[in-house]
């Protein structure tokens, strides 16, 4: 069951009122790990943009630019079992003629309430250029968050996610898209690479068709995983607002030891198939719910599981 919190909602990765728990671990006790490269990352940042941005006729003495233009809740809610909220905000700044910023800032949530009480909350930022080439568009977006626990302290990440996208014509796009990132905790410290090539074909304008093809590969300092994926997509654009998608995948996972990278074992196998629609209300208003099934084998157990699941979310676009 989800329900919509209005302006600055009250979290996209927020709940009716601090917890105790929340409020006995303030996050003061994780911003001097990370304030540092942080901040080395935003001065080279600004250092690249802030002479373009003080040229650009657009942006007014009062700052607004700093204000995010689009502003996304939600909350969701297994009654004596989970709570989960989220808000986000979106800003782009056009710099010069083809040369956009895009910043993107993420806030969650979330209690559990099964065996032992669990609070989590995590924060986080993306930001980077966007540049138009012709018939290509090119990303260059650097993120970077935070993650606590009342069970277990916390954890911090960051990572660059470049894509390329390019027009082949007025129906069809491919985008080619790499992602590499770290995580690290008080244990560990996982990296994860992820390369994706997929296709879009538009028929007029109320269909489409998209496949792809992704492959990533985690490692920490004992183990390793590799799992490759391809799926597909048939998307429509309806009367009266209505959207829909119908996508299946099929993805192998193989793991191991990190040392022996080159020898990993299959693991197990999904397959899924999901049905989703989106409707547009008023207002800035969507409704918006999902159907999917996923089928489960694993290599080294004589054993399959099959899942299944649904989700209603109400949001406002600001």
């Amino acid at each position: 069951m989800t329900s919509t919190t209005p302006s600055m909602q009250q979290a996209q990765q927020a709940p009716t009122g601090p917890s105790r728990d929340l409020l006995e671990t303030p996050s003061v006790r994780w911003l001097p790990g990370i304030a540092l490269p942080i901040a080395h990352a935003a001065a080279a940042m600004l250092a690249l943009v802030l002479p373009a941005i003080a040229r650009a006729d657009a942006l007014s003495p009062s700052l607004d630019w700093l204000l995010p233009q689009r502003v996304y809740g939600s909350s969701q809610l297994l009654p004596g079992e989970r709570w989960e909220g989220h808000l986000s905000g979106e800003r782009n700044v056009a710099l010069k003629p083809g040369i956009e910023w895009q910043t993107s800032t993420e806030l969650s949530r979330v209690r559990y309430e099964q065996m032992m009480p669990v609070r989590a909350q995590g924060f986080g930022l993306s930001t980077g250029p966007q540049f138009r080439l012709g018939a290509a568009e090119l990303s260059l977006p650097w993120s970077a968050g935070r993650d606590t626990h009342s069970v277990g302290g916390g954890s911090t990440w960051s990572g660059g996610a470049p894509r390329m996208t390019v027009a082949l014509g007025p129906n069809d796009r491919i985008r080619l898209e790499a992602r590499i990132s770290r995580r690290k905790d008080a244990g560990s410290t996982k990296r994860k690479r992820t390369t994706s090539l997929s296709w879009r074909h538009s028929f007029g304008d109320a269909w489409s068709m998209s496949a792809g093809l992704r492959e990533m590969r985690e490692t920490d300092e004992a183990d390793a995983s590799i799992t490759g994926e391809t799926w597909a997509s048939v998307d429509a654009r309806l009367y009266d607002g209505w959207r829909w998608s119908l996508a299946s995948s099929l993805s192998e996972a193989r793991t191991g030891s990190a040392s022996a990278a080159s020898g990993l074992q299959p693991a197990q196998r999904i397959a899924s198939f999901s049905l989703s629609t989106r409707y547009r209300l008023s207002d800035g208003w969507w409704i918006s719910g999902e159907l999917k099934s996923a089928h489960t084998s694993y290599a080294n157990e004589e054993r399959q599981t099959i899942s299944r699941s649904g989700g209603l979310k109400l949001y406002r676009d600001f």
